[in-house]
């Protein structure tokens, strides 16, 4: 009796350290962190190695002991300031961006970067906007003029803060052994968060301005909230999403562009890649490119 006894209570400890060893372990913020650090070291020290293809020759503050990849830079493209926030000791509700362009020349790339960092966050828009589109208004007709507006109607960033930039001087080797060199600049903003609310509606806003369906402009009145919510949520792309997303809008550079009801389907497929590739056009060769760079996709 005594043997059964234990030979169950023998079992019964087996089942409870196997439960408890196959239980996920959260991580805590600070282990997050230190996880997205030592992600962001190892694209510095990638960055550094010479390599047949890409290779960084010159940085910001190189002189100074930066790393030709700062432990910001990667995460904040995948959408994640964390690390960032940590370095520049910013609290609360800061919505956060960064932008970027490449240029053969230094300031030519500056310049792009601002100048159309506006333009980046009318796509980043766009995209919340038509996702619903596809979804919520009735017809393709309804769906075309929407995705008409959203596409021409611009963004204004006044009461945005430009926090820092940061630089890199990319060599890349084709396979006929020829090198090209080319800047890429990155630029990060901030603004409070009903400055950026603001921003929103004016957005919807100057949409509905130019749909002459009541109904349609009440269902892009009615999102709002949600892309309100949605484009001051941090989200980080894991690695795969990310370079997936670039590489559809490579491939979408060198086909024709897409029509309204393809464009239509890719929203509704909840493809992210798809969705990144919908509305692409030459206009956003550089920025493929950049964000090219930072993936090291060739």
């Amino acid at each position: 009796m005594k043997i059964s006894v234990m030979m169950k209570a023998a079992a019964a400890l087996v089942l409870f350290t196997a439960a408890c060893s196959s239980a996920p372990v959260r991580q805590t913020q600070q282990e997050r962190e230190t996880a997205i650090l030592s992600q962001a070291q190892r694209a510095s020290e990638d960055a550094l190695q010479t390599a047949d293809r890409q290779r960084v020759l010159d940085w910001k503050d190189r002189g100074l002991g930066e790393d030709a990849s700062p432990a910001w830079l990667l995460p904040a493209v995948r959408g994640n300031f964390s690390v960032f926030k940590s370095d520049w000791q910013i609290t609360g509700d800061k919505v956060l961006k960064v932008g970027f362009a490449r240029a053969a020349a230094l300031n030519s790339a500056q310049t792009i970067a601002d100048v159309q960092y506006a333009a980046r966050l009318a796509n980043q828009l766009k995209q919340s906007v038509l996702s619903r589109a596809a979804i919520s208004l009735q017809s393709d007709d309804q769906f075309a003029v929407a995705q008409d507006a959203a596409t021409k109607t611009k963004v204004d960033i006044a009461g945005q803060d430009r926090l820092t930039d940061f630089w890199q001087l990319l060599e890349t080797t084709d396979s006929q052994g020829r090198t090209t060199r080319v800047y890429v600049y990155y630029v990060v903003y901030a603004c409070d968060s009903d400055v950026w609310s603001r921003l929103v509606a004016k957005y919807l806003y100057d949409i509905m301005d130019n749909i002459p369906q009541q109904e349609a402009k009440q269902q892009i009145a009615g999102m709002f909230a949600e892309i309100d919510a949605e484009t001051k949520r941090e989200q980080e792309k894991s690695e795969q999403v990310f370079r997936e997303e670039v590489r559809a809008q490579l491939n979408a550079l060198n086909a024709p562009p897409q029509s309204p009801a393809d464009q239509q389907a890719a929203y509704l497929s909840g493809d992210s890649a798809k969705i990144a590739a919908a509305g692409v056009t030459n206009a956003d060769s550089d920025y493929i490119a950049a964000l090219a760079a930072i993936a090291g996709i060739e």
